[in-house]
């Protein structure tokens, strides 16, 4: 819960006390109690806040794609500079699972709105969604560059997570991770910072396994 929210339910929750007591006084001493049903309606907004601005994220209200993709874009360059912000990864997944919902034909569907939804998936370290995603979308469009891209993407990281047992395997799959970044590289539809956070976890996977292979 945000602290904007957090004050609210406490204020919200004050207010309903207060409002309480006084009806209470009201009826006591038998007079009008109109306006403080007012203050009660306010209190209840204010706690349910937090419940309304949920609501909200997972499209409970009018869906609209370009301000969910807005969203997505938003929260996905947050997410880069901050990358073990789970709140931030929280709001990220349900913007990309409420457009994935609503947006079911990949046909439909532009490049520039396939970078971003691509792009979230990788951030949010989705693999496998990201492959599945992509696949969809070549399913109609074999051409389609960006789709082919967040699948390699994936795939590579994949690849760099998963790296095999057998020595002869993992310099095989090393050297195919390398040309895969290679590629990724002169793509423009690849978000740089998740480029150098792929090619940072590759150096370290390989650091790694040059000290094992030299004990």
């Amino acid at each position: 819960m945000k602290t904007t929210e957090l004050i609210l339910l406490i204020c919200g929750g004050t207010l309903f006390l207060c409002s309480l007591a006084f009806m209470f006084l009201l009826f006591k001493k038998d007079k009008p109690m109109t306006k403080m049903i007012w203050f009660m309606i306010l209190s209840f907004i204010m706690m349910g806040f937090s419940v309304i601005s949920e609501a909200n994220v997972v499209g409970l209200f009018e869906y609209k794609k370009e301000e969910v993709l807005l969203d997505v874009e938003s929260l996905t360059n947050a997410l880069a500079k901050c990358p073990e912000n789970e709140e931030i990864k929280d709001q990220l997944a349900k913007k990309v699972n409420l457009y994935v919902e609503k947006e079911e034909e990949p046909e439909t569907k532009k490049p520039e709105e396939i970078k971003k939804i691509g792009t979230a998936l990788i951030a949010l370290g989705n693999d496998e969604k990201a492959i599945s995603y992509s696949d969809k979308i070549l399913a109609k469009d074999t051409s389609n560059q960006v789709a082919k891209d967040v699948k390699k993407f994936a795939q590579t990281h994949q690849y760099i997570k998963e790296m095999p047992t057998s020595t002869e395997d993992r310099r095989k799959l090393a050297r195919k991770i390398a040309v895969n970044i290679e590629e990724l590289e002169k793509s423009p539809t690849v978000q740089k910072e998740q480029l150098i956070q792929l090619k940072n976890m590759y150096r370290k996977t390989v650091t790694e396994i040059k000290k094992t292979e030299s004990q």
